[in-house]
């Protein structure tokens, strides 16, 4: 009888390094998935580039999107610079200051891209619009929802009559890899 409580007693107490062993080996398994958000590469604008007010074919934009697994999302969100900081919601807001946003979702695009090339132009910049520090924010996430952003900070200057504004590229050309 002894030796059968002590059996029971064993095999009760070698259950609790087993059942752990268990947790970590499937805890373990779970190490491939992708938990790095997107890598976002701006190419233009670059840090304190000046725009101007009254441009008719808006800013020009262009980055790169890459991911490990599958790119999901990705927004373009141009605001005022003007008294805030990206770690706060609160956005002061003055009557002519211009913004801009666009999302995206890839699959409207092509389905499972890993790598993607963004050239698109704003919405014209009015000629009356605030003039100063510019956020251009570039947010995007990948398929299993890990986000990463870039910001930019750019200057809106007074409209330039001296600028040829033509521009002999397409909006929202984008290029796949």
């Amino acid at each position: 009888m002894k030796t059968l409580k002590t059996l029971k007693t064993l095999c009760f107490y070698a259950a609790f390094p087993l059942a752990g062993w268990a947790l970590f080996a499937t805890a373990c398994s779970n190490d491939d998935k992708d938990t790095t958000g997107p890598v976002i590469t701006v190419d233009e604008p670059v840090n304190g580039d000046t725009a101007h007010a009254g441009e008719a074919h808006g800013l020009h934009i262009e980055f790169d999107l890459k991911d490990e697994s599958e790119l999901n999302t990705y927004k373009i969100d141009i605001h005022s610079g003007a008294g805030h900081s990206h770690s706060t919601s609160l956005l002061k807001a003055v009557a002519n200051d211009w913004s801009y946003q666009k999302m995206v979702k890839m699959d409207t695009v092509e389905q499972g891209l890993k790598n993607h090339r963004v050239h698109v132009h704003s919405d014209s910049i009015p000629a009356n619009a605030t003039l100063g520090e510019y956020h251009l924010g570039i947010l995007a996430t990948d398929v299993h929802g890990n986000e990463s952003s870039q910001y930019i900070t750019f200057y809106l200057a007074e409209p330039d009559d001296d600028h040829d504004d033509h521009d002999d590229h397409d909006d929202d050309d984008h290029e796949n890899e």
